[in-house]
């Protein structure tokens, strides 16, 4: 069983027009609508594959009640704390030849009373339901403590069973914090312009990321991943170097590919997998993502004929 925690999530408007115009009228079709946020994308994208999914975190306002009505027809368990605010908007335009260009509201703030809540449910769910084995920690948390998810790892590595893998799809400060402190994640999956940021060096190439996958706290890291766009990603786990190579498809809205990779992850833990498996899935999951125009949605048939497609290798690094 999988547990998902968005800590801000959306309701994601898609526009899709030739061309777009700043400073200009611009019209539109009515938007796709879809609930956002990246654990619940990774979360969808789960229990689309067949795991057992929870998901929870914080709503607000009329747009909280709204969103949590559309999560009870979707195929996971969903539980919500409510908090003051508004649940914010996300808009995606997807204009001139596959340029996409988005508008993020804040969002609700989340007090240091609420983070206590917060690990509070969790720790309970966990309780409630004891086949949780992977928790997955996604997204932006609209907090002044940017030491927040290090803390919520620290307390989950003390309170649960070694065997819960703590997933982290967090960026910026926040992962930072966590590669600094003592407990860390199961995994990890920044992109090659967030591991950029993360060892303060340019990085350009697959052979710049393998040169660079041992730099300070990512050593520790058990599975990590960093993905390279068009051309796949590198991954290391267990002392070892995987290649991933993936096909060339039709893009449709790439938003919320990385959440699907680590839904895809997810399952992959979640069924005991082997590894190579695991990876095909979450890259099969976030290519079938970039077809769809829904945000953090798969369609499964198209996942198992990409799983067919993507080439994994494991690379020989002098030493």
């Amino acid at each position: 069983m999988i547990l998902t925690i968005t800590l801000n999530p959306s309701m994601d408007f898609i526009y899709t027009t030739n061309h777009f115009q700043t400073g200009h009228l611009n019209r539109f079709k009515n938007p796709a609508r879809v609930v956002g946020g990246k654990g619940i994308n990774s979360g969808r994208t789960s229990a689309i594959l067949g795991s057992d999914v929870i998901v929870t975190g914080v709503l607000a306002g009329m747009n909280g009640e709204h969103i949590a009505k559309l999560l009870e027809t979707e195929k996971f368990i969903s539980t919500f704390r409510f908090i003051g605010g508004e649940t914010r908007n996300a808009i995606t335009i997807m204009h001139d030849n596959n340029c996409h260009t988005e508008l993020v509201e804040e969002g609700p703030h989340v007090s240091k009373s609420v983070e206590k809540e917060i690990v509070s449910d969790i720790l309970a769910i966990c309780q409630k339901y004891p086949l949780i084995q992977t928790i997955c920690l996604s997204g932006s948390a609209n907090t002044g403590n940017e030491s927040f998810y290090a803390e919520v790892i620290q307390i989950l590595k003390n309170e649960l069973h070694p065997s819960v893998r703590i997933l982290a799809d967090i960026s910026r400060h926040q992962l930072k914090n966590v590669l600094s402190a003592t407990e860390k994640p199961f995994f990890i999956k920044p992109n090659i312009h967030e591991f950029s940021e993360l060892i303060s060096k340019e990085v350009h190439s697959k052979a710049d990321v393998v040169e660079n996958l041992d730099y300070q706290g990512l050593a520790t890291i058990p599975l990590l991943m960093v993905s390279c766009g068009a051309e796949g990603a590198i991954v290391r786990y267990q002392g070892k170097i995987y290649d991933l190579t993936i096909p060339q498809i039709k893009l449709v809205n790439p938003t919320g590919s990385g959440d699907a990779t680590v839904g895809g992850i997810a399952y992959g833990l979640d069924q005991r997998l082997p590894i190579e498996d695991t990876l095909k899935y979450g890259m099969a999951c976030g290519i079938a993502n970039a077809m769809e125009t829904a945000v953090g949605f798969v369609q499964l048939e198209n996942v198992e004929a990409l799983l067919k497609e993507i080439k994994i290798k494991e690379m020989i690094i002098p030493k």
